[in-house]
Order: structure tokens, then C-alpha cells, then sequence
């Protein structure tokens, strides 16, 4: 049988038009994913140019905090943050008002959650990307930008006692036949020992809150008493001044190269800086000009008729022994207030953070004791006693453990301005 051969059926070209309309798709794929992956760079570019604008505008907010009227702290009223904010905008590429690039500083917020409120910064970064493979989608260049808010403020440590010890019996101790009253904000006792508060012998500590971490967190042996409701099982709070830096006496003048002591009648009038062997009065009266007073070991020590008269110090206990120690008390006047400005503001008293001693400050019957700021030393304990009466024994206590005794009364009183405050420098949007 003969096979006859069917004729060839001619090809149409199908296959050459899926194969060109498919690589058009493909090709604005690519195009597009290109272009797209180079903008999503730019964007990111942007993030990291205005998150650092933000920081700086807030870093200089924070810096000029102490320096303008309380009513217009976090605000920008020389223009200082703004500059900043643009400043770091163009280090990092973006330059307002060149190349089409707009970069948008607004102190306080205009938009978003921190609208109007002093301390924040909102920096916004607008720019155009020029099309490249995808040129055949159009010809006008593609917006991108960025925004960023970040606060930069200073605000209160809402604790006028706060023992930081974690887990010790007595974290808190008020013992003697005196009262000891809180008064302005709580007390935080961060021992989860069931015991952490303890008020012994006839001692009563009245405060408008206590939050302590144990469970019951407290008791009254020996006819004691807390008067105001106690929280337990209380979240413990860090060290709120672990930023606080240490003052570097390299930078400030050595007034004395050795322990300065007095006794007698005399009348000196001191001034900032170091102390080398410290300060030790037993008489006569010693008035401080505002400013830091680095004690290299040998501490602070006021004791028999002397008189202390000092208004912006700070007093900075650095020990190179156990006997160091900083100890306020006699029957003479000790009148003393913090600075109200700079990094130190509320603090009086600040012993070195790996230092166990005891800071102690005793009120007499006989003389006047008026003393406002902060207490701080971190891993010592604090001794604050009262033998007169409603004598103000500063204004707030930090301190790994707190003995409060006495047999008079003597306040605590809490106030913004006379005690130190955190700082909040960060992102918030």
C-alpha cells in the first residue's frame, strides 16, 4: 500500500506574537521591580535622614531646657533646633531647597499624636526619583519621603523616696518616736522582701502612697505606723539618675590639696571645685558659692556649733575609704538649696554610685535646718533623722536603703524644681 504524504500546513506566526507580548510583560516586570527596589532605597535614605533630624532638633531642645523660662521650655524660640534638625538632614544627603528636595521642620508638631506639645520634633523629607527602566510608563519623576517625630525634654521623677535595694528585709526603715512626712509624690521601695518597709519603735511615716514590690511588703513591730494606702507586689522602678554623669575633676580647679578643716569662730567663704582630703567643720561658718564641690576622699562632714550657708550646690562625695562619708548634723545652721539649672539641677547631694557608704543627715533641736534637693547614692544607704521640729529635710531620697529616725518631725517635700529630672531623648514617631 502506498503512503501518500499529507502537504506541509502553513505556520502562522502565533507563536512570535505570545512570545512578543510576553517579554513586553516581562520587560515592565523588571522595569518596575528595578525602578521600585531603587525607590524603596531612596525611601529608607530618607527614614534614616529624617529620624536623624529629629534627634538632633530634640537633642538641642533638651540641651537649652534650662536656659529659657519654664513656660517656654521644649519650644525653639532662636531657632537653634530647627537649625540643628536641617543641619543633619543635609549630612545625610538631603539639603532643603536643592535638587526638588523639601525638608519640613515643625517645633511642636503639626500633625500626628504630639501635635502642639513642647519637646517634640517633626521633621519631613520630601524628594522626587527620576524614572529610569520604566520610562515607559510615564516620563514625570516619582515623590518619596519621610517623617519623623522625636522628643527631647526634660520631666520628673514623680518619687520623693525611692529605695532601690531589691530584695532586703527593712529596704526602708522608720524607727524612733518621731513622724516623718512625704510629701508632694509617693514612696517606691523596690525589695520584693515581705518585710521590705518596716516602722519600729514608736515611728510614724505618713505619705499620700506607698508602692512597695513585697507581699504584704511592710510591718509595725514596736508600735509603729504607715499612715497612707501601701500597694504591694509593686513593679520596681531603675535607677532614674543611672544617666546623671559623674563630675570630672580634671576639668575643675583644685582649691584645696588637702583636708580642709575648721573649728572655732571663723568665717570662710568657699568656692567650686576640688577638695582634695575633703571638708570637715566643727565650727565656725563656711559659706559656698553656687557650683559642684568634688570632695576626692574624705568627705563632707558638718558636726558640733558649725554653720553651712550654700544656695546651687552640688556636694559630690567620691571616698577612698569607708570613713569618707558625707554627714550634715550638730546644732548649728545648715541651710543649703541645689542648682536650678544644668545636668545637676536638684541635686545636693551625690555620693559616687559604687560607694557602700552611709550619707547621713541629722536635724537639730537647736539649730535651723532647711535643706532642699536630692539625696543620691545609689548603692549606699541614706540615714535621715529629725530631732526638731517640721524641719525640711530635702526634697527627695534615692538610695539603695533609707533609715529615717528622730524623735522630732521633719518633712520630705517633693517639688519639680528642686529635684532632678529624667532625660527623654528618642524617637516617638
Amino acid at each position: 500500500m502506498r503512503l501518500t504524504r499529507q502537504p506541509a500546513r502553513a505556520r502562522r506566526g502565533t507563536v512570535v506574537v505570545v512570545a512578543a507580548v510576553s517579554m513586553v510583560t516581562l520587560l515592565s516586570f523588571v522595569a518596575l521591580s528595578l525602578d521600585g527596589g531603587l525607590l524603596l532605597d531612596k525611601r529608607r535614605q530618607a527614614q534614616s535622614a529624617s529620624d536623624a533630624a529629629a534627634l538632633a532638633g530634640a537633642g538641642d531642645l533638651y540641651e537649652r531646657w534650662f536656659s529659657l523660662a519654664p513656660s517656654l521650655r521644649g519650644s525653639d524660640p532662636n531657632g537653634t533646633a530647627r537649625a540643628a534638625a536641617l543641619a543633619a538632614a543635609e549630612a545625610h544627603g538631603y539639603k532643603n531647597g536643592v535638587s526638588g528636595c523639601t525638608v519640613t521642620v515643625n517645633i511642636p508638631p503639626l500633625s500626628g499624636p504630639f501635635v502642639g506639645q513642647f519637646g517634640h520634633v517633626e521633621v519631613i523629607v520630601q524628594q522626587t526619583q527620576q524614572r529610569f527602566f520604566s520610562n515607559v510608563f510615564g516620563a514625570s519623576a516619582v515623590p518619596y519621603g519621610s517623617r519623623s517625630v522625636s522628643r527631647g525634654k526634660r520631666s520628673s521623677i514623680n518619687d520623693a523616696i525611692l529605695c532601690l535595694d531589691p530584695d532586703n528585709k527593712g529596704a526602708l526603715n522608720a524607727g524612733g518616736g518621731g513622724t516623718v512626712s512625704i510629701i508632694g509624690a509617693p514612696v517606691q521601695v523596690n525589695s520584693n522582701h515581705a518585710e521590705a518597709m518596716i516602722a519600729n519603735g514608736g515611728g510614724t511615716m505618713i505619705a499620700d502612697k506607698f508602692l512597695v514590690g513585697g507581699s504584704p511588703g511592710w510591718s509595725t513591730p514596736g508600735g509603729g505606723s504607715f499612715t497612707g494606702p501601701i500597694t504591694p507586689n509593686s513593679e520596681p522602678i531603675p535607677d532614674p539618675l543611672a544617666y546623671l554623669p559623674v563630675p570630672d575633676p580634671s576639668t575643675m580647679t583644685v582649691q584645696s590639696d588637702k583636708k580642709l578643716s575648721q573649728s572655732g569662730n571663723k568665717t570662710s567663704n568657699l568656692k567650686p571645685g576640688v577638695y582634695v582630703g575633703g571638708i570637715q567643720a566643727t565650727g565656725g561658718t563656711l559659706n559656698l558659692d553656687p557650683g559642684v564641690y568634688y570632695m576626692q576622699g574624705g568627705g563632707f562632714s558638718i558636726s558640733g556649733q558649725a554653720n553651712v550657708y550654700g544656695s546651687g550646690v552640688m556636694i559630690y562625695n567620691a571616698p577612698t575609704s569607708n570613713s569618707d562619708v558625707v554627714s550634715l548634723a550638730g546644732g548649728g545652721n545648715i541651710v543649703l538649696s541645689p542648682m536650678m539649672s544644668g545636668p545637676y539641677q536638684g541635686v545636693l547631694l551625690f555620693q559616687d554610685r559604687n560607694s557602700t557608704n552611709t550619707v547621713s543627715v541629722s536635724g537639730s533641736s537647736s539649730g535651723t535646718f532647711t535643706i532642699t534637693g536630692a539625696f543620691y547614692t545609689a548603692n549606699g544607704m541614706l540615714s535621715v533623722t529629725g530631732n526638731g521640729v517640721q524641719q525640711t529635710l530635702g526634697s527627695q531620697y534615692i538610695s539603695s536603703t533609707l533609715q529615717l529616725g528622730g524623735n522630732g518631725s521633719f518633712n520630705c517635700t517633693w517639688t519639680p524644681d528642686l529635684t532632678p529630672g529624667k532625660r527623654e531623648l528618642f524617637l516617638v514617631e
